[in-house]
C-alpha cells in the first residue's frame, strides 16, 4: 500500500517551502541516493490538461473543474508548490488508479497578504521506480483558482515516461451538475459543503473516463444560459465561456484555437428554470446565440444540447421544447452536426427541480450518455 499523504493546507506565512538540499537513500544498494529536483510550472515535463493562464506571473493558473497536472518521474516522492485565492480541492491519482487515493485541500487566509506559495506533500515513500502522478482539480472555478509554481521530485522527472494524451476530446459546458456539486454528499439535501463536490464523479467526469477522452469542463454553479439561479443575468455561462475562470480577477481571455473538442456537450437551463422567472423567447434566443458562438470557435465539433436530470414536471417538458426549438432554428440557418439528448429525471420536488445527482445517479447518467455517444458517433 502506498503511503500517500492527505494534506489539509492553510496558505499562510507560517508554512514555509521545503529545502532544496534534501536527499534520500535506502539501505538497498539497488536504490541510488536521491535528491530533490525542481520542475517549474512551464516545463514540458508537466502534462497540463485544461484552460491555461500563464499571463499573471511566474506560475500557471488553472481554474475550471477537471483541470489537471500530470508528472512522471523515477523516484520515491513528490511535492507541489502552489497557492489559491479561496478554496481548491485536488484529487491525487497515482500510477493509473481508477479512483483518487488521496485529497489535497488548498485554502487561503486573509491574513496572508503576501500571497506566498507553499510546498505541499503529494506522495511519499513510494517504492523506487517509475511513477505517474496526476493532480486533478475537482472543484469549480467559482470557488477558487489553482496556482501551480512547480513540482519537486525526490528523484528525476522524465518526459518520456508521461502517458500519451487521449486522442478524443470532449468539452462539457454546464452548471453545478457538470461540476459535480453535492455528488459525494452522504444524504441528498444536506447543507452545501464544497468537500462533497467532485467533477470527477459528475456525469461529465465519468463520461470522459468511459470514453477515454480528454475533458474540458466549463461549468459554474448557479449559472444559466441567460438567467442565473438568483434571478440575475450578469455572468451567465455564455459570458464566462470565453474566459480562463468564472469570477477571478486573474481571468484572461481564452484562445479557443488552442484546444478543439470533437464533441461539445451543453447542459444549461436548470438554473434558468429554477429562478422561476423563465421567459421562453429569451431562453431560446440565448441558446441560439450561444451555439452560434460555439460553432464559430469549433467548426468541426459535434454539439449536443442536453437537458439535465434535475428538472421534472412542467419545467422538464418546457426545457426540452425550448431546446428543440433552438435546434430547429439553428438547423434552419444551416448549422449542422447538432444533436439532442435527455437524461431521465431523478425525482420530483415542490418546484419541479430535484436535488443534485448522487454519485450513483451521476454514474447512471454517464453510462446512458456514453452509450448514446458510442452508438451515435461510433466511439467504440
Amino acid at each position: 500500500m502506498k503511503n500517500i499523504l492527505v494534506m489539509a493546507l492553510l496558505c499562510s506565512l507560517c508554512l514555509a517551502s521545503c529545502s532544496n538540499s534534501v536527499s534520500y537513500s535506502e539501505d538497498s544498494t539497488d536504490v541510488p541516493v536521491l535528491e530533490w529536483t525542481w520542475v517549474p510550472y512551464d516545463s514540458d515535463v508537466l502534462q497540463i490538461s485544461g484552460r491555461t493562464n500563464y499571463e499573471k506571473g511566474n506560475f500557471l493558473i488553472l481554474s475550471w473543474s477537471a483541470s489537471s497536472v500530470t508528472i512522471a518521474f523515477r523516484g520515491t516522492a513528490l511535492e507541489m508548490k502552489g497557492w489559491t485565492n479561496n478554496i481548491v480541492y485536488l484529487d491525487v491519482f497515482v500510477d493509473g488508479e481508477e479512483d483518487p487515493s488521496s485529497l489535497i485541500k488548498l485554502t487561503y487566509s486573509e491574513e496572508d497578504s503576501l500571497n506566498e506559495p507553499v510546498s505541499v506533500p503529494v506522495v511519499s515513500d513510494l517504492p523506487y521506480g517509475e511513477h505517474v502522478v496526476t493532480l486533478y482539480k475537482r472543484t469549480g472555478s467559482n470557488f477558487g483558482d489553482w496556482r501551480v509554481y512547480g513540482m519537486r521530485v525526490l528523484g528525476r522527472a522524465e518526459k518520456d515516461l508521461l502517458p500519451a494524451r487521449p486522442e478524443r476530446r470532449i468539452e462539457f459546458v454546464g452548471n453545478s451538475i457538470a461540476c459535480g456539486c453535492d455528488v459525494l454528499m452522504p444524504v441528498p439535501g444536506q447543507e452545501f459543503d464544497l468537500y462533497f463536490e467532485s467533477s470527477y464523479y459528475s456525469y461529465a467526469g465519468q463520461t470522459a473516463k468511459m470514453l477515454h477522452a480528454e475533458e474540458h469542463n466549463i461549468c459554474s454553479g448557479g449559472h444559466g444560459v441567460y438567467l442565473n439561479y438568483d434571478g440575475s443575468t450578469a455572468l451567465a455561462l455564455p459570458v464566462v465561456y470565453n474566459r480562463t475562470a468564472t469570477l477571478s480577477l486573474d481571468a484572461v481571455a481564452w484562445d479557443h484555437s488552442k484546444w478543439h473538442p470533437d464533441i461539445v456537450v451543453v447542459n444549461l437551463g436548470t438554473n434558468d428554470f429554477a429562478s422561476r422567472m423563465i421567459d421562453s423567447t429569451r431562453f431560446v434566443n440565448a441558446t441560439v446565440n450561444f451555439i452560434r458562438k460555439i460553432r464559430s470557435y469549433h467548426p468541426e465539433a459535434r454539439i449536443v444540447l442536453l437537458d439535465g436530470p434535475m428538472l421534472t414536471g412542467d419545467y422538464m417538458v418546457k426545457c426540452r421544447q425550448y431546446l428543440d426549438t433552438a435546434k430547429a432554428i439553428l438547423e434552419g440557418e444551416g448549422v449542422d452536426e447538432l444533436y439532442r439528448f435527455s437524461f431521465d429525471p431523478h425525482g420530483e420536488s415542490a418546484y419541479n427541480v430535484y436535488y443534485h445527482p448522487t454519485r450513483e445517479e451521476a454514474a447512471a447518467d454517464a453510462q446512458s450518455l456514453t452509450a448514446w455517444i458510442r452508438s451515435e458517433f461510433g466511439w467504440n
